[in-house]
């Protein structure tokens, strides 16, 4: 079985809880770099909390994803429920930084189809920091 693990770090320059508010709306990653369109097709408790499933279209896949832990301001847990073979979970953790939050965003996945979850990282590690810088940039704007 196949394995992978990615971790990213990002310090933006802005309140914890808006970038908590942000970073949990899962309709504004349909703004991201390499995302096509998000949608919310389930709603969870509360709206994009335990439970949420967002439908994410990228590179030609639509992935759903599900929350499945939700602690604000801390951060959010979630995992592909649809749209890949691959045991999955996301954890975007936030902290205070000073004047700034931390984001801490890991994803674990494997497959039981060889290399599936190493391709599937290496897309990732292509586009998630670019996706982070774009999050950044806007989030720091909001702030001002």
């Amino acid at each position: 079985m196949g394995r992978t693990r990615i971790h990213l770090t990002e310090t933006i320059r802005a309140p914890l809880q808006l970038v908590f508010d942000r970073i949990s709306d899962h309709e504004d990653m349909r703004n991201w770099p390499g995302v096509s369109d998000c949608r919310l097709v389930a709603e969870g408790q509360p709206r994009n909390g335990i439970g949420a499933v967002r439908a994410v279209k990228a590179r030609g896949l639509t992935l759903h994803e599900k929350v499945v832990s939700f602690d604000p301001p801390d951060g959010f847990d979630y995992t592909i429920v649809k749209g890949l073979p691959v045991d999955h979970l996301g954890q975007v953790r936030l902290s205070e930084a000073g004047d700034q939050t931390r984001i801490d965003w890991t994803v674990e996945m494997s497959s039981r189809i060889p290399l599936l979850a190493q391709l599937v990282g290496m897309i990732l590690k292509r586009g998630l920091p670019s996706a982070l810088a774009h999050f950044k940039r806007e989030t720091e704007r909001a702030a001002r």
